[in-house]
C-alpha cells in the first residue's frame, strides 16, 4: 500500500525541498500530491518558518502552461512560478518520491468571473462564478488541455483531479453566508445547474429540464417563505433521478475523455467529491462506480469526524464503487477529525479492510509536525 502526502508549493518553497522531503520519508511517505492548479484560500500554517497565514492567488497554476494548447479559457501561472519551480525541484531533488499532480479542475472563480457564460447557474438563473459548468464544450476542452499539459511536466506520473464536474451549492466560498438554515433538499436544489448548456443537452436526452427548473423554483420559493421542504429524497423521484443520472454521465464522459487524452506515462485518479459523507457525491455529478471505470482509480476524502464514522464512510464508498474499483483514501490526521495516533491507526486498519491500494494524508502545511509522528507510527516506522 502506497502512502502519500498532500503538499502546497508555497510550503515546499519556504521550508525547502530537502527539509520537507526528509520529513516525509521519515514518516514512510512515498508519494507527494503537489498542488499544481488551485483556488483561493486563507490558510493557517503552524510550522511555516515565516508568516503563519497564506493567501494563494485564486484560480492559478503552479507550472508554466503551454499557451498553444488552450482556447478562450486559459490557465494563469501564480506569481510564485516566477521564482520557484515546484515540480522541477521535486523531480530533481526527490526522484525517489512518486509525484502526483493535485489538480483542481472546474472550481475556478477567476475564470468564472472572466467568462460568466460558462459557469453553472441556479434554477433562478443566478451565476455561480466559482463553478465552471462541465456541460459547456469550451469548459470540457479546457480541462482536457489542462490535464494533458500538466501530464507533460517532468516527473509527473499521475494526475489527481479534484472538481472534475459540478459543484455543490456550499463550497466554502469567500464569506459564504446565509441566515436561513438550508434543508438538505434545499441545498441540493440550489446546487443543480440549469445553464443553457445543461438545459440544451438534457433536453436532447429526453429530460423535461424546463419542468424540473420550475419545480425547483416552486419548492425553493415555498422553503424560503415558510421553511417547508420537499418530502423524501430527490433521487426517489423518477424525473429528478433521470436528471441526476444524466449529470453523472456528463462528468463521467469528461473524465473518460481526459483519461484517453493523457500519455501512457501519466495515470488519472479522480477525487470525486468534496462533500462529507461521500454518499452526497451525486450533488457534484459523481457516480463512484462509473468514475472508477472511466479513470485509473479513485482518490476519496474520508473526512468524517472520528474513526468510527470514517470507517463507516469507507465501507459505503467501497460498496458504491464496487469490488473491482481501485481506491485510495485521504485522511486528515489532525483536529477535528482524529485526536491521536490510536485514532489514526484505526482508520488505517479500516482502509486495509476495505482493500484500499493507498492512503494519503491532508495536508502537510496545515497540520502540526506532531501529525507526522502519528503518521510514522501508523505506518509502522517504529514497530
Amino acid at each position: 500500500m502506497s502512502r502519500g502526502m498532500y503538499l502546497y508549493p508555497w510550503d515546499l518553497h519556504e521550508e525547502g525541498v530537502e527539509t520537507v522531503t526528509d520529513r516525509l520519508r521519515a514518516a514512510a511517505i512515498d508519494t507527494v500530491f503537489l498542488a499544481t492548479a488551485y483556488h483561493a484560500g486563507k490558510f493557517l500554517r503552524p510550522h511555516a518558518p515565516s508568516g503563519k497565514v497564506y493567501f494563494p492567488h485564486d484560480g492559478t497554476v503552479y507550472f508554466r502552461p503551454r499557451d498553444g494548447m488552450y482556447g478562450r479559457l486559459k490557465p494563469q501561472a501564480a506569481p510564485l512560478v516566477d521564482i520557484f519551480d515546484a515540480i522541477g525541484s521535486l523531480a530533481q531533488k526527490a526522484p525517489d518520491l512518486k509525484l502526483t499532480s493535485w489538480t483542481v479542475g472546474l472550481h475556478n472563480t477567476r475564470l468564472g468571473l472572466l467568462h460568466d457564460d460558462l459557469v453553472c447557474r441556479t434554477a433562478y438563473g443566478d451565476p455561480l462564478f466559482n463553478a465552471l459548468c462541465p456541460s459547456h464544450p469550451e469548459v470540457r476542452d479546457f480541462l482536457v488541455s489542462l490535464c494533458v499539459d500538466i501530464g507533460k511536466e517532468r516527473g509527473v506520473s499521475e494526475i489527481a483531479l479534484e472538481t472534475p464536474g459540478f459543484q455543490a451549492y456550499r463550497h466554502g466560498h469567500h464569506h459564504e453566508f446565509e441566515l436561513v438554515e438550508l434543508s438538505p433538499t434545499a441545498e441540493s436544489l440550489l446546487g443543480l445547474c440549469f445553464c443553457n448548456a445543461c438545459c440544451g443537452r438534457a433536453r436532447e436526452s429526453g429530460i423535461d429540464v424546463a419542468g424540473l427548473a420550475r419545480s425547483a423554483r416552486t419548492a425553493l420559493d415555498r422553503f424560503f417563505e415558510t421553511g417547508e421542504t420537499l418530502a423524501g429524497e430527490l433521487q426517489d423521484d423518477p424525473d429528478w433521478a433521470a436528471f441526476i443520472d444524466w449529470r453523472a454521465e456528463v462528468v463521467t464522459s469528461l473524465v473518460r475523455r481526459i483519461r484517453q487524452s493523457l500519455d501512457a506515462s501519466a495515470s488519472l485518479a479522480v477525487i470525486p467529491t468534496v462533500q462529507s459523507p461521500n454518499d452526497l457525491c451525486w450533488r457534484e455529478g459523481s457516480d463512484l462506480a462509473s468514475l472508477a471505470r472511466a479513470a485509473d482509480r479513485l482518490e476519496v476524502p474520508a473526512y468524517q469526524v472520528g474513526p468510527d464514522d470514517i470507517a463507516a464512510d469507507m465501507a459505503k464508498v467501497r460498496q458504491a464503487a464496487g469490488s473491482s474499483a481501485r481506491i485510495g483514501f485521504i485522511l486528515r490526521p489532525s483536529w477535528p477529525h482524529l485526536r491521536n495516533v490510536r485514532d489514526l491507526r484505526v482508520c488505517v486498519g479500516a482502509a486495509h479492510r476495505h482493500e484500499a491500494e493507498s492512503i494519503s494524508f491532508y495536508n502537510y502545511g496545515h497540520m502540526r509536525l506532531q501529525s507526522l509522528d502519528w503518521i510514522a507510527a501508523a505506518n509502522g516506522v517504529h514497530d
